[in-house]
């Protein structure tokens, strides 16, 4: 009876996240978009998204809170310009991750029989 040692490289192959990305890559995902995945799939990513989403909320509040106090329709209008300027650049960051998700995730068709 021989006991043969496992090899590294079996455990590997089987790790979750390395299966994830083999498979993204498999339906054509960019290495791009496998580590911006990859970084999406992690705690740290999730709080920076809440933290963005958190930001997008002041910046929506910002417009009620200068006519609160009593600014003027120049000041309100180029807070305006500037706060979509800014939510924007935001929305590009956070789309930029989200569409790489979806890259890596999407299914491929099921092959007509």
């Amino acid at each position: 009876m021989s006991q043969q040692a496992t090899r590294p490289d079996f455990f590997l192959s089987n790790m979750p996240s390395l299966v994830a990305d083999q498979k993204a890559e498999e339906k054509g995902a960019t290495e791009e978009e496998r580590q911006l995945y990859s970084m999406a799939r992690t705690k740290g990513w999730k709080i920076w998204r809440e933290y963005l989403d958190n930001v997008l909320e002041d910046l929506d509040n910002m417009a009620s809170v200068s006519i609160e106090n009593g600014a003027d329709f120049n000041v309100i209008g180029q807070n305006a310009v500037v706060v979509n300027a800014t939510k924007a650049i935001i929305n590009r960051m956070i789309n930029r991750v989200d569409d790489a998700i979806e890259a890596c995730e999407r299914y491929e068709p099921e092959a007509t029989k």
